[in-house]
């Protein structure tokens, strides 16, 4: 699997799960001001069927407004004309859907660059010349990801960067991976991020914390793939953090559910949050036992009533 296709699948993920994410990015990229629930609508069917021939990344109308972005590795230069060529198939396309043949609406579009160099530019640009010789340029903004520091992703809830912020590592991965302090420091670092994450989402209660760290596990984990010992150190950061959320309200449900073991029942919201917890340490190859035993201490519960847990789950999603 290609590295665009694991980039480009997280973004569509967010769009599918966590639309929500996309509001602060359009507001920082064409300075709106929409509010956090305003609702974010994927494009009806016969949008589909035309974007997804085209392999766009993230198509959603916001009020009355269509955005699309594309998340792009590296700029091979065509950028541009896809873009052209996405833009003008949505806007046909919604002029059908509003039975309005006389006019066409382009939607807002920014290019989402993974990596960028001195020579990136802010903007992609394209002269459109018309047959009657009018002329107009077509501008498309551009993010940046090593523009935005761990500070301004929290600081203008840009969580939907925070899964692709290890690749401004990605060119010191084997130096770092080859020395224990700058193993240290990247650990450190990221268990500071996590802890960022879990305080900026605690009011959450949709499992908006796990998600993200779900799409940030598959971007490293990609990243990381060459250094295995790095990588597992990175996944403990990830997956043990996600094994000890220290919120009230888990600990509420704690104190209710499991105090009285998984023969009395288990509360609905603990048993989901062992369930993503499993998971995670089946995508991390934590062994049954290892799983087991994180439970075990992380919940207070019994070693029989933990392995009775983990072998269900295995069974159910192995």
């Amino acid at each position: 699997m290609g590295n665009s296709t694991i980039f480009d699948d997280v973004l569509r993920t967010i769009q599918e799960r966590r639309p929500k994410l996309l509001i602060s990015l359009v507001n920082e990229v064409f300075h709106t001001n929409y509010a956090e629930n305003t609702k974010v609508t994927r494009l009806p069917e016969e949008y589909q069927k035309v974007v997804s021939k085209l392999v766009a990344d993230s198509c959603n109308r916001i009020e009355k407004q269509i955005y699309h972005f594309e998340c792009q590795s590296t700029n091979d230069g065509n950028m541009i004309l896809r873009m052209v060529e996405y833009d003008f198939m949505i806007a046909l396309v919604d002029s059908l859907s509003r039975k309005d043949k006389k006019k066409i609406r382009f939607p807002r579009s920014c290019i989402i660059y993974l990596r960028a160099t001195k020579n990136t530019l802010s903007e992609e640009l394209m002269e459109i010349e018309m047959a009657d010789g009018q002329t107009f340029t077509y501008r498309v903004p551009i993010i940046k990801l090593k523009e935005y520091s761990i500070d301004e992703i929290f600081e203008k809830n840009l969580l939907i960067l925070l899964p692709y912020y290890i690749i401004n590592y990605e060119k010191d991965i084997s130096e770092i991976a080859e020395d224990k302090m700058k193993t240290e420091k990247l650990v450190l670092e990221y268990k500071r991020i996590i802890s960022r994450l879990e305080e900026a989402t605690k009011a959450d209660e949709t499992g908006l914390f796990w998600d993200i760290v779900k799409m940030m596990q598959r971007v490293m984990r990609y990243l990381l793939r060459e250094e295995s010992e790095l990588k597992e150190r990175m996944g403990d950061v990830m997956g043990g953090k996600v094994l000890s959320l220290p919120s009230d309200k888990l600990r509420e449900e704690r104190a209710a559910g499991i105090k009285q073991g998984i023969s009395q029942g288990i509360s609905q919201g603990i048993s989901q949050t062992i369930s993503a917890l499993i998971e995670t340490c089946k995508e991390l190859n934590a062994t049954k036992e290892d799983t087991v035993a994180r439970i075990v201490k992380k919940f207070a519960m019994s070693k029989e009533d933990a392995f009775a847990l983990v072998e269900e789950h295995w069974n159910e999603k192995g």
